[in-house]
């Protein structure tokens, strides 16, 4: 079992790193599932804080790393799948962050045995009062996950919407949310194929509902609705958790995809770029 993989690109590593911010800010451990062609994140709300959403991350391999070698345990196996710390994993990737004082040339991931798994960060870094490059390495430590575990972490499946809109402002929504959860423990959201969200907080004192219009209509995925033309959807969903997911947001992608299912979920698709996609559930609620 092998795994080694080279960042060079400043614009990739800092997007890398934003990444796994934005995870280990929604929960304490993840799954790094490691292909051929693509590496995936998941942060599982079974496996983390109940406030959490259900995330995960498609990254195409060829985008981020022009080095990247992955060599299963066993020929007929596919996958390498760890669990491992989030935050640890974050804290070992600042270094690539923005705002540092020093220069990052690369950052090599590789699978190690010392005395136990890990993945180790190894970061190549000029500092400003010196012209030669040393090496910050972390060794996070990681859980190797064996085959016969494997269903217990399948890659979601993107559920289908009957109402699918671009939300033009991430900044906006993160604001909003938050403010309208300390109002409901739900929040409503209502969307037409005309390009109108409302957002429905209510409570015994007060209902507000904070509309959007004239946002961008993408065709619905689901079936039965694109057969029956369905105009409007509303799903209620839990306001934490919706307000985690947006407070969780460290990338700096202003516009976000919302799928609507009625009365089943909120689906959530941030494209960090063409072949690296962030995606996120909310499950319906009952009000």
């Amino acid at each position: 079992m092998k795994f080694r993989a080279k960042m060079q690109d400043v614009l990739y590593m800092r997007e890398f790193q934003a990444i796994i911010a934005t995870l280990a800010k929604l929960a304490k451990d993840c799954v790094m599932i490691l292909a051929q062609e693509r590496m995936h994140f998941i942060v599982n709300e079974d496996h983390s804080s109940t406030s959490s959403p259900l995330v995960w991350v498609t990254i195409a391999s060829k985008d981020y790393f022009p080095e990247y070698k992955m060599t299963p345990a066993r020929p007929e196996q596919e996958l390498i799948v760890l669990a491992m710390s989030a935050s640890h994993l974050s804290r070992a990737l600042a270094v690539l962050r923005s705002g540092t004082t020093s220069t990052v040339h690369s950052c090599k991931l590789k699978l190690k045995m010392i005395q136990f798994p890990c993945i180790s960060v190894i970061a190549s870094v000029v500092s400003p009062s010196s012209s030669e490059s040393r090496e910050v390495v972390h060794d996070v430590p990681a859980t190797i996950i064996p085959a016969s575990d494997w269903p217990a972490y399948v890659l979601p499946k993107v559920p289908s919407a009957e109402i699918v809109l671009g939300l033009p402002s991430l900044r906006l929504m993160r604001s909003l949310i938050d403010k309208l959860k300390n109002i409901s423990p739900s929040l409503v959201f209502h969307g037409s194929s005309g390009g109108e969200l409302n957002l429905v907080s209510e409570s015994d004192m007060a209902t507000i509902t904070t509309r959007f219009r004239r946002l961008l209509p993408y065709p619905a995925t689901k079936q039965q609705a694109v057969q029956e033309s369905v105009e409007e959807a509303s799903c209620s969903v839990d306001s934490r958790k919706a307000s985690a997911f947006f407070g969780a947001l460290q990338l700096p992608n202003e516009e976000i995809i919302i799928g609507i299912d009625r009365e089943h979920c909120i689906y959530l698709q941030l494209d960090i770029r063409n072949n690296v996609v962030l995606h996120s559930v909310l499950p319906a609620v009952c009000v």
